[in-house]
């Protein structure tokens, strides 16, 4: 879970990964082993996230409406 501490500001373009399969509306769903970017956070309606490109293929995807309940943050090494 993401603190709720953390401001709008501080978490664009921060890496996570989800805690549990998510799912968007178009019905893909990505694994918790999957690192995400935080596109953007609106109040009301959760984070919207992006997926990294996958090395074989190049597709990604955009996931909205994730609750921080659903989300880890990476730290950065």
């Amino acid at each position: 879970m993401i603190d709720k501490k953390y401001r709008r500001e501080d978490l664009l373009g921060k890496k996570c990964r989800p805690v549990r399969d998510v799912r968007n509306g178009g019905g893909d769903g990505i694994s918790p082993a999957t690192i995400c970017t935080i596109v953007d956070v609106v109040r009301g309606h959760g984070f919207k996230i992006k997926t990294e490109k996958c090395p074989c293929c190049g597709q990604y995807a955009y996931i909205t409406n994730v609750s921080r309940e659903d989300l880890e943050l990476i730290e950065d090494s």
